[in-house]
Parts: C-alpha cells; sequence; structure tokens
C-alpha cells in the first residue's frame, strides 16, 4: 500500500500507539492491539473513521501540543509546563475535557491492520509523518 499521512499521535511507547492517521486517503483513530501473550505491543492496529468534530477538536490540540515540543526543543520552556506553552494551557485543557476518552476505536465500525511507521533510513528513527497499512 502507499503511504499515509499521519495527522496525531495521542500515545507513543516504542512506536505510535494511538492516534489519527489516514487510512485510504479518510482520517482513521488508530489504535495499536495489545498482546498479552507476549506482554508487547505489536504491529496491528484497529482502526475506525473519526467525526469532523473530533478531528477538529484533537488538531487544534496537536497544533498545541507541536508548538509546545518546538519550544521545549528550543530550551524556551522546561518540562514542568507540558503539553502547553503557558498562554495556551487553558485552551488545551478545555480541548481535553471536549475531547474526553473519544479518541478510542469503535467496536462496532472499525478494520484491523496492520501498520509500518516511515522511518528515516539513516537514523533508524521514525518520521512522524507517514504510515503504510495492510492486512494482517
Amino acid at each position: 500500500m502507499k503511504p499515509e499521512r499521519v495527522l496525531t499521535v495521542n500515545d507513543y511507547y516504542d512506536g505510535p500507539r494511538l492516534g489519527i492517521a489516514e487510512v485510504n486517503g479518510i482520517p482513521h483513530i488508530y489504535e495499536a492491539e495489545f498482546d498479552h501473550s507476549t506482554d508487547e505491543y505489536g504491529d496491528t492496529y484497529f482502526v475506525s473513521p473519526v467525526s469532523d468534530e473530533l478531528l477538529a477538536l484533537v488538531l487544534e490540540d496537536w497544533a498545541i501540543w507541536l508548538r509546545w515540543n518546538a519550544a521545549y526543543k528550543r530550551n524556551e520552556v522546561t518540562i514542568e509546563s507540558h503539553p502547553a506553552l503557558p498562554h495556551e494551557r487553558a485552551r488545551h485543557e478545555q480541548l481535553k475535557t471536549a475531547i474526553g476518552n473519544r479518541i478510542r476505536s469503535d467496536p462496532n465500525n472499525r478494520a484491523y491492520l496492520r501498520a509500518r511507521f516511515g522511518y528515516v533510513a539513516a537514523q533508524g528513527d521514525w518520521d512522524g509523518t507517514t504510515v503504510e497499512w495492510r492486512k494482517p
């Protein structure tokens, strides 16, 4: 399959675990499957379409985090201010409340896919922007 855009990473542990990415060009929530037999995450994900309303909220909050992360990398803020710049803290809290726990795949409307997130070959690091989906 062709690379798709990763729009957000709302949980990361040794790789993207939860967020929003395109599947066939349409924004979907992706949620990593936890393998209880190995006690680890694998490369399989449940993906569900995301509503326009939820997508707008999550993208706004993601933009707040991206600005914080850029400032953090420039040593302009400390980790204590995570995940928002001080002047954006109140809006982040509003968005957090509005989003709640809705960034989850829908058990009644989801696909099961294997993911290969894009990596920068020379560094071996995830590039943060792409994912390729395929059937398990």
